[in-house]
């Protein structure tokens, strides 16, 4: 018996190794494709510095440990790399493991959430560097959420439809508002763009609580590092934390929510 148990824990242990260097490599090419994309430049060919030119090497290009190896400068010309090339790593590959712990037994589903996370991750990276959420993205992406929402049966396919259309209605009339109220855009037009695939992954009864989550965190973050008046922000990092905090957490917190009324 001691033997079978020591047996189905190597075995995990081996899986989840793989699956969270797997999530490492898919977040270091997601780096590259919310780096590229926005520029228009080509997925293919070997990363390079941005200062210098110099070609990254294999150990270089290893996830994490790459970054380690060359004590975040680049080897030729010692410019500082971005702490957030190794962060968004790990949070991918983080998220994919935990999400394969707790949902493993439903593929289907296991495989959307690998889907948003890869979404996520480029679109946070690109609003990250350059302020933008690239159509181009969200329309290789929707496709994909969408059938696997109607795929999955965790929960029923209208709810993510609901979920899709009624964000996208409520963030587009607050877009409004902001132009006639105060003359300028409450919200960028690739947010409300990228809260219909938000809608579906998560549906109507959560999608809302994911921009909750969002605008607080955003605003206790902005506080915190004395955003200027006017400044815009990336937005897209809140609203990725909020819509896996909604996921994971949602259901529990609606209900502590109606439990007290």
């Amino acid at each position: 018996m001691d033997m079978v148990i020591n047996m189905e824990w190597i075995i995990d242990a081996i899986v989840y190794t793989y699956i969270f260097l797997m999530g490492l490599f898919l977040g270091s090419f997601y780096n590259v494709v919310g780096i590229r994309i926005p520029e228009k430049r080509s997925l293919w060919g070997r990363s390079e510095c941005p200062n210098c030119g110099h070609k990254l090497g294999w150990l270089e290009l290893f996830p994490i440990l790459g970054y380690i190896a060359i004590k975040g400068k680049c080897k030729e010309c010692k410019t500082h790399v971005s702490i957030k090339y190794p962060l968004m790593e790990l949070l991918t590959a983080s998220i994919i493991l935990l999400s394969y712990i707790f949902f493993g037994e439903n593929m289907v589903e296991y495989s959307l959430i690998v889907v948003f996370v890869s979404l996520m991750t480029i679109v946070t990276v690109s609003d990250s560097y350059y302020k933008i959420v690239p159509d181009i993205i969200l329309i290789i992406f929707f496709a994909p959420i969408l059938i696997l929402r109607i795929w999955s049966g965790y929960m029923p396919w209208y709810e993510g439809v609901i979920g899709a259309v009624t964000a996208f209605i409520f963030l587009y009339l607050i877009m409004l508002y902001g132009k006639k109220r105060f003359g300028q855009d409450a919200l960028g037009g690739g947010d409300i763009k990228l809260y219909i695939l938000i809608g579906l992954f998560l549906g109507y009864q959560l999608v809302f609580l994911s921009l909750i989550f969002a605008a607080l965190t955003g605003m206790i973050i902005s506080a915190i590092k004395k955003q200027k008046e006017g400044e815009h922000i990336a937005f897209v990092p809140y609203i990725y934390f909020g819509s896996m905090v909604a996921y994971y957490f949602g259901y529990q917190i609606l209900n502590l929510y109606n439990s007290l009324f």
